[in-house]
């Protein structure tokens, strides 16, 4: 803890300096623009007030077949509800509300989906190169659960990457949570290029490390350290470590990992992605991440994941075809089918206009000699005919 006070003391002093001049030139130019503007009615005064509302729906179908059963359904997928406002001139706000969570354990008595806060948070912005966000937040553990969305992902749903390594707690709950935590990070981007981009972004987090909209079980908190090198215009590597310590409980709707004392609330835990983007908004799109998550406690092996992915696309127009190969690998777990395959996945999105596009993925799975030996699963075949509309 007393680390991380002390970057924030040392980050906060990158900007005294920027700061000052900063309000030293901009002072004269908002008073003779206030003296130029027309004068603004009391309404419009509160209506520039007011939070802004967004949100986008996404709806469709979704079939599956494997050896021992096949599903076909008509799915409301996500109906995000977001409000951004300010509440000071360098403070922001942020809330979202996922109106159709499916976590596991969380729907009604009928199975039907319910309401689930995903963010609620407040970024204090300092400067371009320290900023302080407070509350419940998306983690920078890899680019699909932090730099991107479901609005901007070039498929149907994310990698394993995000819904085994980023989006789960396997000693906490062991089901998907959004990816969210409770706490506190700094955040920031340095050197600027002169060409429209900063060379560096860093993130450094202290959370909860528990499931979100839920006090922590332990005392020690979950770290993250994150950095991004972007060398030229649409071209990043990055790399994010994250460690924590857990407690085994098993919550409605997912089985917790149990470590060998049975009753220890302080399991180590690691968690790594690092991965490369290049992404031309109007040409080429290429992606790839590796990740993997691992426990120990006293000597034994409790936790040992790693997964995958390598996309390419291509921005033609208003289409975007895409391939994508991802794996997924659980040591602990062989036989399971859901955590052991490898995939490829066939898509095209078509964008008619800027806040509607429609996307149709193919996805083949093939699983390894472990998982046919247990139950005979050697394949699998997966379509999603999804739209998402924006407003």
């Amino acid at each position: 803890m007393k680390k991380f006070l002390s970057f924030m003391i040392a980050a906060a002093a990158i900007c005294p300096a920027v700061n000052a001049t900063e309000m030293a030139e901009a002072e004269p130019v908002v008073e003779a623009a206030a003296e130029a503007a027309p004068q603004q009615s009391d309404l419009e005064k509160l209506v520039s007030k007011m939070p802004k509302i967004s949100g986008y729906l996404q709806t469709g179908w979704n079939y599956t077949s494997n050896k021992d059963a096949s599903t076909s359904s008509f799915q409301a997928k996500r109906l995000r509800l977001i409000m951004d406002g300010k509440v000071g001139s360098k403070v922001d706000f942020r809330l979202q509300i996922e109106a159709f969570n499916g976590i596991a354990g969380s729907t009604n008595g009928n199975g039907q989906k319910n309401i689930q806060v995903m963010d609620a948070f407040a970024t204090y912005k300092v400067c371009d190169a320290f900023k302080v966000r407070a509350g419940q937040f998306y983690t920078p553990l890899g680019y699909e659960n932090y730099d991107i969305s479901p609005a901007t992902l070039e498929t149907v749903d994310f990698s394993n990457i995000v819904y085994r390594i980023a989006c789960r707690n396997p000693y906490e709950y062991n089901l998907v949570d959004y990816g969210r935590d409770l706490g506190v990070m700094l955040m920031g981007d340095l050197g600027e290029s002169g060409k429209g981009f900063k060379y560096f972004h860093y993130d450094v987090a202290l959370t909860n490390g528990s499931i979100p909209c839920k006090d922590d079980r332990n005392n020690t908190k979950d770290i993250y350290l994150s950095a991004t090198i972007r060398p030229f215009k649409h071209f990043n590597v990055k790399g994010t470590f994250n460690w924590g310590e857990y407690s085994s409980q098993a919550l409605n709707g997912g089985t917790g990992a149990v470590a060998p004392t049975g009753t220890n609330k302080y399991n180590p835990m690691t968690r790594t992605v690092v991965g490369a983007w290049y992404n031309n908004p109007t040409g080429l799109d290429v992606r790839a991440e590796y990740g993997f998550m691992k426990s120990k406690v006293d000597g034994n092996q409790v936790v040992d994941e790693q997964g995958a992915y390598a996309l390419v696309g291509y921005h033609a127009g208003k289409f975007l075809p895409i391939v994508r190969w991802d794996m997924y690998k659980d040591k602990m777990h062989e036989t399971t089918a859901g955590t052991n395959y490898n995939r490829i996945l066939l898509g095209l999105t078509y964008q008619p206009i800027a806040n509607v596009k429609v996307q149709l993925n193919y996805g083949h799975y093939m699983y390894n000699s472990s998982v046919k030996d247990a139950g005979g699963l050697e394949k699998s075949e997966h379509i999603q005919l999804m739209g998402l509309f924006k407003f």
